[in-house]
Order: structure tokens, then C-alpha cells, then sequence
């Protein structure tokens, strides 16, 4: 996809993470611009996680997203991970914990799942922006830490 129309895509998809959604989600976003989504989750009796969502060329490819402690450095530790999509081994490309869902740039590169294609998801309302940041804020909830 052209720059200028993955930028255009993202700002219009961007957009639509209002304040007002962040506030009633614990959502902080520390960067909402092109070509990077920097949010923390927050809620009470909750360890924090924040993720940086790296949509370079979106939506031809997902975005890569980066699994981190709340001062931005890499999470080593395990999280509680009932639905397995925070996954702590190292992903074989990148050597860090990713997360294993479709809509993450790990998960249709990983070797287990390379012939799942990121073309049949990213028509889909779920795997826009927005809804692949709530895919990963319910994984992240149903978690009990």
C-alpha cells in the first residue's frame, strides 16, 4: 500500500479510539500517531500491560505488536494467559514474547501459522485497529492477576 494511504487508513481507524473509550477501558495511549499505538491497560488489582502496535504498511500487513512492561521495557515475565494469546517464548523472528492471535504480524509469520493469511482477516470490522486492540484488552482481562 502506498504511505500516504496506510497513513490516511490509520488516522481514520486512530481516530476513533476517543478518549472517552480509553477512560470507560483503562486505556492510556502515551502515542496515537502514525505509524505507532503506544497504550497501556490499566484497572484496579490488575498488572498493568502496555503494548506499541506497529502499523507500518497497514493494512497490507498486521501491525507487529510489542508486548511491554508499563516503562516500556520488553515483558519478560509471564502474564496469566488463559486464552494463550500473550505467548512469553521467543517468537522465532524476533526473539521476544509476542502475541499469538491473528491480526499480529508474529502470529501470521510464525512458522505454525504461516498459511493462516492476514488477507482473509483485514476486511473484517474485528481486526481493525480498534478491534484487535479489544481482542487483546478481553485476552488481557480474562487473565487473573
Amino acid at each position: 500500500m502506498h504511505p500516504a494511504a496506510s497513513q490516511a487508513l490509520f488516522e481514520n481507524e486512530a481516530a476513533k479510539l476517543t478518549p472517552a473509550l480509553a477512560q470507560r477501558r483503562g486505556w492510556v495511549f502515551h502515542n496515537l500517531a502514525w505509524p505507532v499505538i503506544d497504550c497501556l491497560f490499566t484497572a484496579p488489582r490488575r498488572t498493568t500491560l502496555r503494548l506499541q502496535l506497529h502499523c507500518d504498511d497497514w493494512n497490507d500487513q498486521p501491525p507487529s505488536i510489542g508486548l511491554l512492561n508499563a516503562d516500556c521495557s520488553n515483558l519478560t515475565r509471564n502474564l496469566v494467559n488463559p486464552t494463550n494469546v500473550f505467548n512469553m517464548s521467543a517468537h522465532p523472528a524476533t526473539g521476544r514474547s509476542f502475541v499469538c492471535m491473528a491480526g499480529s504480524r508474529e502470529y501470521h509469520t510464525h512458522p505454525s501459522h504461516v498459511t493462516d493469511h492476514w488477507a482473509g482477516y483485514k476486511d473484517r470490522a474485528s481486526h481493525d485497529l480498534g478491534g484487535i486492540l479489544t481482542q487483546l484488552w478481553h485476552a488481557w482481562m480474562k487473565g487473573n492477576d
